[in-house]
C-alpha cells in the first residue's frame, strides 16, 4: 500500500506520484509516467496508460485509485464566440462549479474555480447567493483546466493563461490552489503555463496575500477592490471590515516589492453605488503609490431576476461609465483598461450559469409529477 492518498491522482505533485510508485514496488520512474498520463495526455483511464504495467495499473486500482470526479452539466457559447462556458457537477452531492474558456486576441485563458460557493458573502456576487459548500481539491482545479484545455484543442487553439477568478476565494484554499498552480506550470510538454501567465483574484485576504507574496511561484495577484471608501467597500464586501482598504493596500505593496509584478486591482462599476467621478479620484489617490493595474468592470447584471429579498445591483449607462473611466485617466498615470464583457449572453459572470440552471430545474415540472404527463 501507498502512504499517500491516491484518490485524487490529478492532484499529486511528481515527486509525490514517484513515491507511489516506489511504494507499491515500481520503479520511481513509473510516477513520471503516470504524471505524463495525467497531464500531458490528460487521460483518466489507467486503462489507456499502456506504458504502465498491467499489475501496477491494478495496484493503483486495488489501493483505491481514483482519476476525476467532474462531471460536464452544460456548455455554453457566447454569440461572439469569445467565451465559453463549462458547468460541472461535483459527482459526490456537493454541488456544482463552473469554469470559463476566454479568448482575447491571441491568449486563450482558463477561468478556474477554487471552491464550491463561496463564504465571503459579497454582495453583488452571484455565487455568494449559493453560500459555502466547499474547498475544491488540487486534482479537480486541473479537471477544469483539463476540460478547457480541449476545448482549446478542438478549435486548433491552446491554452496560454490560467486566471483564479471563478467561484470561491482562492486564498482561502490556498494549499490546493498553489498546488494546482504548481501542476499546471511542471506539465511540461503538455500546458506547461508559466507563472507570469498565471493570475490569482482575490477579495482581500491580507494574510493570504503576504503569504502568496513569499511563494515560489510568480503569479499575478489581482484583487477585487470595487470602492473607494471603507463604509461602502464593508457594505458590499463583507471581508472589509476585517481587512479594510488601508491594510490591503499595504499587502499590495508588500507583493510588488517582492514579486516585482504590478498588481492589478479590478473595479466593479454599479449604478449609484461605485461609479461617481469622486470615486473615480479617490481611486486614483488610493493606487498613486502602488505600481499597478487599474481594470475596471461595469457590472454584470445577475440573472435570472433576484427574488425580491435580494439587494439589486445595476450596470450604470455607458454615459456614467465613460464619465468615470475619463476622470480615472486624467488623475493617474497608472494603466486602465476597461472590460468588455465577453460572456453576457450565456450568464459568464461567477455562479451565474449555476443560478440559472437551478432555477430552471426548480420551475421544471418534476417527470413523474400529473403536470408532466397531459398533453
Amino acid at each position: 500500500m501507498t502512504q499517500i492518498p491516491i484518490n485524487d491522482l490529478k492532484g499529486l505533485l511528481p515527486e509525490q506520484l514517484r513515491q507511489v510508485a516506489t511504494d507499491l514496488g515500481e520503479p520511481a520512474y513509473r510516477g513520471d509516467q503516470l504524471f505524463s498520463w495525467l497531464h500531458t495526455h490528460q487521460v483518466s483511464d489507467l486503462g489507456k496508460m499502456t506504458n504502465l504495467p498491467g499489475h501496477f495499473r491494478q495496484a493503483l486500482t486495488d489501493a483505491g485509485a481514483r482519476i476525476g470526479s467532474l462531471q460536464l452539466l452544460e456548455k455554453s457559447a457566447s454569440t461572439t464566440g469569445q467565451a465559453v462556458k463549462f458547468l460541472f457537477d461535483m459527482g459526490d452531492g456537493a454541488g456544482q462549479v463552473e469554469a470559463v474558456l476566454i479568448v482575447d486576441g491571441d491568449r486563450r485563458t482558463a477561468c478556474l474555480s477554487s471552491q464550491v460557493g463561496c463564504p465571503l458573502d459579497c454582495k453583488f456576487c452571484a455565487t455568494a447567493k449559493m453560500g459555502y459548500i466547499r474547498n475544491l481539491s488540487a486534482g479537480q482545479m486541473i479537471e477544469q483546466l483539463h476540460q478547457l484545455s480541449a476545448e482549446a484543442q478542438v478549435r486548433g487553439e491552446r491554452l496560454t493563461n490560467i486566471v483564479m477568478m471563478g467561484m470561491g476565494e482562492p486564498l482561502l484554499n490556498y494549499e490546493s490552489v498553489i498546488r494546482a498552480l504548481h501542476l499546471a506550470r511542471a506539465a511540461e510538454g503538455g500546458l506547461g503555463i508559466g507563472g507570469r501567465k498565471m493570475t490569482l483574484s482575490t477579495a482581500g485576504h491580507v494574510p493570504g496575500i503576504l503569504k502568496l507574496a513569499d511563494e515560489d511561484l510568480n503569479v499575478g495577484l489581482a484583487i477585487s477592490l470595487n470602492a473607494t471608501v471603507d463604509e461602502t467597500r464593508s457594505q458590499i464586501m463583507p471581508i472589509n471590515r476585517r481587512w479594510p482598504i488601508a491594510e490591503l493596500l499595504d499587502a499590495a505593496s508588500v507583493f510588488f516589492e517582492k514579486k516585482g509584478r504590478r498588481v492589478t486591482f479590478e473595479y466593479v462599476l454599479m449604478s449609484g453605488v461605485t461609479d461617481t467621478v469622486e470615486d473615480a479620484s479617490r481611486l486614483a489617490a488610493l493606487t498613486k503609490s502602488i505600481p499597478c493595474t487599474i481594470n475596471l468592470i461595469p457590472y454584470n447584471e445577475l440573472s435570472p431576476e433576484l427574488t425580491e429579498s435580494e439587494v439589486r445591483f445595476r450596470r450604470p449607462s455607458n454615459k456614467r461609465i465613460d464619465h468615470f473611466s475619463k476622470r480615472l485617466r486624467r488623475d493617474t498615470t497608472h494603466t486602465v483598461t476597461l472590460r468588455d464583457s465577453r460572456g453576457r449572453d450565456i450568464d459568464a459572470a461567477c455562479g451565474q450559469l449555476h443560478r440559472r440552471v437551478e432555477q430552471e430545474g426548480q420551475s421544471r415540472p418534476d417527470p413523474a409529477s400529473p403536470l408532466s404527463t397531459g398533453d
